[in-house]
């Protein structure tokens, strides 16, 4: 009986190869040997559906390379088509607009997902450098033409090894999202002390409701079932999230006390060891 808790708390941890030594022919040798029939079943669907997520992720990965040469023929196509449509009839200039908008969007899927893929095989890495956190926000906000809607409080001098584009990368999904899903207004705050740096992000519209808090960082959630399409990938939030675990940080989401949703970027200032990216 020992021996069968054992196995089964081994087997309750992820350890499918567990087996029970069966020994005679009572009721307790006929438990062990369904215990170790049922533990070779699961172990068999658990390895069918890890090879089956697999395929879907290889999938993923080679349709958004394939896709990557059409679109860039098409966006160079709906460059055109966007100067041109001033001078259009109103249907066809409202037809050439749609048309370069939606390439964008489904360019920005593309590159999301491919994005994405990288983080699953393993092979992102970080391109490390010390970096003036204060200077990379405020760069992050001016290439966007943001510096005038979002107040910043940032600490001077406060600087860290990190991979500027990724950092980049997150501070916009952040800023982005809650310009657009927000209310004004808008804030970044930088917070430091010797073994952390904080980046908070926050609106001051109504918040996230409490079902959802758990899943934004989910690929493709969506927080209404009814929006059908949304005028991101649906991943954006995840790869920040990724980035920042690539850093050995993480992003926290809560609700203020009085109105809005804070997300917290939290970045460790020592050196990062090998296993965590390129120095």
């Amino acid at each position: 009986l020992r021996e069968l808790g054992r196995a089964a708390r081994l087997l309750g941890e992820g350890e499918l190869r567990t087996r029970i030594a069966v020994r005679g022919s009572d009721e307790l040798a006929e438990v062990a040997r369904t215990f170790n029939d049922t533990a070779a079943e699961l172990e068999r669907h658990v390895e069918q559906l890890r090879e089956m997520e697999a395929d879907a992720r290889r999938f993923v990965a080679d349709v958004s390379h394939e896709l990557r040469t059409p679109l860039a023929a098409l966006t160079a196509v709906a460059e055109v088509l966007d100067e041109e449509a001033a001078e259009l009839p109103e249907h066809a200039g409202r037809a050439a607009r749609l048309v370069s908008q939606e390439t964008l969007n489904l360019t920005a899927l593309v590159n999301d997902l491919i994005e994405i893929s990288r983080f699953d095989s393993g092979v992102a890495a970080l391109a490390l450098n010390e970096v003036d956190v204060a200077e990379l926000v405020r760069a992050t906000l001016r290439t966007r033409g943001w510096s005038d809607e979002v107040r910043t409080e940032l600490s001077p001098t406060v600087t860290v090894r990190l991979d500027p584009r990724r950092a980049d990368v997150i501070l916009a999904n952040l800023v982005g999202n809650a310009l657009r899903h927000g209310e004004p207004p808008v804030s970044v705050r930088l917070h430091a002390d010797a073994h952390w740096i904080a980046l908070e992000v926050r609106d001051h519209g109504p918040g996230l409701d409490e079902a959802v808090l758990p899943h934004v960082f989910d690929r493709f959630y969506k927080a209404s079932a009814a929006r059908a399409r949304s005028e991101g990938s649906g991943l954006g939030l995840a790869i920040a999230r990724e980035n920042a675990r690539l850093h050995q940080g993480d992003i926290i989401v809560t609700n203020a006390p009085d109105g809005g949703a804070v997300f917290t970027l939290r970045l460790p200032r020592q050196d990062h060891d090998p296993e965590g990216g390129p120095e």
